[in-house]
């Protein structure tokens, strides 16, 4: 007969009975209270018996069905504490579907679903080009993923993952892999903790080595020889909102009249990436700049670029790299993979923001301005960009020399 005990220096009552294989099982109730226990206990031993009686009719083996039982046991205990996952509950019905003969399982969501719904959340809450990059992570997993897209997605491994990273190291640099990994990697640890997967594949693959070059910063000097080789007036607008502003390709190219207050000399903006306002002082070779090309209308300053997208071969970085070739500082041709050449300049658009702090580092500004003025968040970010209130804010801006 079954009985309930209770191990000395324990709370919750154990569970002892005889499976229907004629074993002595001793399992947990989960429960401190011994009427609870016992009638958990009476019902498991009940399912023993029952079991027992109908074995030759059981559709699942005898051998089986107190393991299974027992895991019932924790499954249910597990959803009354509310630490029942889904993917702890789908593993237990696809064992009793197993045990039991059937042919069928089921079924998660697929990787390519999975990857679309996270996808949607990200471009909701991301800026737009942070969203492209990681829609560009995402096709180019499931394309390596090929078929087996449409499988659930607890069944991606470490392989797919190593798979994924393999084939990218041959078509792009081992930094933009290393990005695409952790763009996945993020995906994936959603799914675990949502309970969908037990583990993260990605965590079991070592990223590649890094090939990352250095991005070096625009001088006065080079920032005068972009806004003579660009023939486009707006492309000098967004090389000056770079440079003596720190403001990032996006932020500049999408920068509206309303954000200039010429009477203050203030550029006030939302930055894409952080979504946070941003206030700073325009330096007078900007203010200059602006004041020539202002008129009666508003909108967008550069109402041209901002209709263009940041990537692609015809995108806004392509035409700042373009025209960083016509100033005579142009890009480096690194390793041939696969029969595609990769281009690299140690100069581009983000140079700008680089030579903007590094402008005011090298006129002494301390590191706490540098960083309120590019928006930094954090002491690490600021000191990757140094290479070597209101009024001191602008005296700091108005450091950077113009040639």
């Amino acid at each position: 007969m079954a009985s309930i005990h209770r191990k000395t220096g324990t709370q919750n009552w154990q569970c002892s009975f005889r499976d229907s294989s004629g074993k002595w099982r001793l399992v947990s109730t989960g429960t401190a209270d011994k009427v609870a226990a016992q009638a958990a206990c009476t019902r498991l031993e009940s399912l023993a018996r029952l079991n027992a009686v109908h074995t030759d009719k059981a559709t699942v083996p005898v051998e089986d069905a107190g393991e299974l039982m027992e895991a019932g046991l924790a499954l249910v205990q597990h959803a009354h504490r509310g630490t029942l996952s889904e993917a702890t509950a789908r593993d237990f019905c696809n064992r009793v579907l197993k045990a039991s003969g059937a042919g069928s399982e089921i079924k998660g969501e697929t990787v390519r679903e999975f990857l679309a719904n996270w996808l949607a959340g990200k471009e909701l809450s991301k800026a737009v080009h942070t969203g492209l990059r990681y829609k560009g992570a995402k096709d180019a997993f499931l394309k390596s993923l090929g078929k087996r897209a449409s499988l659930p997605l607890s069944a991606v491994g470490a392989r797919d993952i190593e798979g994924f990273r393999d084939s990218r190291l041959k078509i792009v640099g081992a930094s933009t892999v290393r990005d695409d990994l952790k763009i996945i990697r993020s995906a994936f640890n959603r799914a675990r903790r949502q309970g969908t997967i037990h583990a993260n594949p990605c965590e079991a693959v070592d990223l590649p080595t890094s090939d990352k070059q250095e991005r070096e910063p625009f001088t006065p000097g080079e920032v005068a020889a972009l806004v003579t080789a660009a023939t486009n007036d707006e492309w000098k607008t967004v090389i000056l909102l770079g440079f003596f502003a720190g403001l990032r390709l996006g932020d500049a190219v999408r920068l509206t009249w309303d954000a200039v207050d010429f009477e203050k000399g203030l550029l006030t903006f939302r930055a894409q990436k952080t979504k946070r306002m941003e206030s700073l002082p325009i330096h007078k070779i900007l203010s200059a700049h602006l004041e020539k090309i202002a008129g009666d209308k508003g909108g967008p300053i550069s109402p041209g670029l901002a209709k263009l997208s940041i990537p692609g071969r015809s995108g806004l970085s392509r035409q700042f790299l373009d025209i960083v070739d016509t100033a005579g500082l142009g890009a480096v041709e690194m390793d041939k993979l696969e029969g595609k050449r990769r281009r690299f300049t140690a100069k581009s658009f983000h140079s700008l923001r680089h030579g903007f702090v590094t402008a005011m580092a090298n006129q002494g500004v301390s590191k706490e301005l540098r960083m309120k003025l590019a928006g930094h968040t954090s002491e690490d970010v600021a000191t990757g960009y140094t290479h070597h209130e209101a009024e001191i804010l602008r005296a700091a801006i108005g450091s950077i020399p113009s040639k």
